[in-house]
């Protein structure tokens, strides 16, 4: 008998992501997910042949069943080059959807069949390309042919359903995944603990990250509570974020430089700029080095309170540590400059950027004949307009109104 999996019971009995018992499955059926507690494989249930159907669904190609002749591999490829382009392409993606979907067609004819290796990195290809559909679907498909799965390839597919915004789906996998007798991972659980909060839901993301911990489901590395920091501070839920932090530290799992970075552009961002500050004192005293996100975070926040000083101090910090200032750095000051009239400095910063060998973008430019304007020299906002960008192929993203 199949019924519907209730993520609600999951995340309020955290015992029963400790056990595993019994055979399962997480069954597909008019695109729903479902628990099925006596099927003894984890596979999807379909009417027609998937590799048909994606074929002909998603692809671009005119004539589908038609290799395209394009790819490089449109025949049959060795076994030594297939290794060698999903190899590739799981870094990097393919550069259409056509070729991933006809090279898994071929590795589904291939005898005998690739290992699941193989197809957990065609399925990576996909999720670089953020085809995050096509993925679940060949995930499908692969369950279909038997084709033994591990925890890597589950947690791709969890990863797609949570960036489909269908956590509860992910969850409906997580509960086969343990039936089947295996154990999820750190990113298992990242990945859940990430969905729900891109959901906007951080107070359950936050019970089931207090249940793992309570029932030492598993021990979070820096990675997790990054990613959940970082999800938390998106969304506006600063005060948790660094109650985490707090408490990240007090179970000995030391932050790295993301997550003092993370903190700092939120505490900038609420304009607690001093507390920032500290939060940079501290990191640099036990020895984890800043780096130019770092910078530009607390430089912008300075900026906003015109605390001049203090950016002169940090630019001749990040010169002592060897930290170059990019193009975000050079723009925040622009910027800043402009807003205040200071034209010569926005002049300075300009001329002192091309020499460092950054090149002034259309934010940086944008920028200065705000800056101009403000004084009443349009001529000059103007010339920017139409020399200075013109020359170096800068086009501009809105023309602005000069009066």
């Amino acid at each position: 008998m199949m019924r519907a999996f209730s993520v609600s019971f999951l995340r309020s009995n955290p015992l029963l992501l400790s056990h595993s018992s019994g055979n399962s499955a997480v069954v597909a059926l008019d695109n729903h997910y479902y628990y099925n507690s006596s099927s003894s494989c984890c596979c999807c249930v379909f009417t027609s042949t998937f590799h048909v159907y994606a074929i002909s669904h998603f692809s671009t190609n005119p004539n589908p069943f038609k290799p395209n002749s394009t790819f490089p591999y449109s025949s049959d490829p060795t076994h030594a080059r297939l290794k060698q382009l999903l190899l590739e392409k799981s870094k990097t993606g393919f550069d259409k959807l056509d070729d991933a979907l006809v090279l898994f067609d071929k590795m589904l004819h291939r005898k005998p069949l690739p290992s699941i290796f193989q197809f957990a990195q065609l399925l990576a290809a996909l999720v670089k390309m953020k085809q995050y559909s096509v993925a679940v679907s060949v995930f499908r498909d692969i369950c279909v042919k038997g084709i033994p799965v591990d925890i890597v390839t589950f947690n791709t597919a969890i990863n797609c359903f949570c960036h489909l915004n269908r956590v509860d789906y992910a969850f409906s996998l997580l509960a086969g995944t343990i039936k089947r007798g295996f154990h999820p991972d750190v990113v298992t659980y990242t990945t859940l603990i990430t969905g729900l909060i891109s959901q906007d839901n951080p107070a359950e993301a936050q019970l089931l990250f207090t249940n793992l911990i309570r029932f030492k489901l598993i021990q979070p590395n820096v990675v997790t509570y990054n990613t959940i920091i970082n999800g938390l501070y998106k969304r506006a839920h600063a005060c948790t974020a660094v109650t985490l932090f707090r408490y990240m530290e007090k179970k000995g799992c030391q932050p790295d430089t993301v997550t003092y970075s993370t903190l700092i552009d939120c505490l900038c961002k609420l304009r607690l700029v001093d507390q920032a500050l500290g939060l940079l004192h501290e990191m640099t005293k036990k020895g984890i080095t800043p780096n130019v996100i770092t910078y530009n975070s607390l430089i912008q926040g300075l900026c906003d309170f015109n605390r001049w000083q203090d950016v002169n101090q940090l630019l001749s910090e990040m010169n002592t540590r060897n930290i170059s200032p990019n193009v975000r750095t050079f723009n925040i000051l622009v910027d800043a400059y402009g807003k205040e009239g200071m034209i010569n400095d926005v002049e300075d910063v300009i001329e002192f950027m091309i020499q460092r060998g950054q090149h002034p973008d259309v934010v940086t430019y944008s920028a200065l004949m705000d800056g101009y304007c403000l004084r009443g020299e349009v001529d000059k906002a103007l010339a920017v307009l139409e020399t200075t960008m013109k020359k170096r192929g800068i086009v501009p993203t809105f023309v602005p109104i000069i009066f």
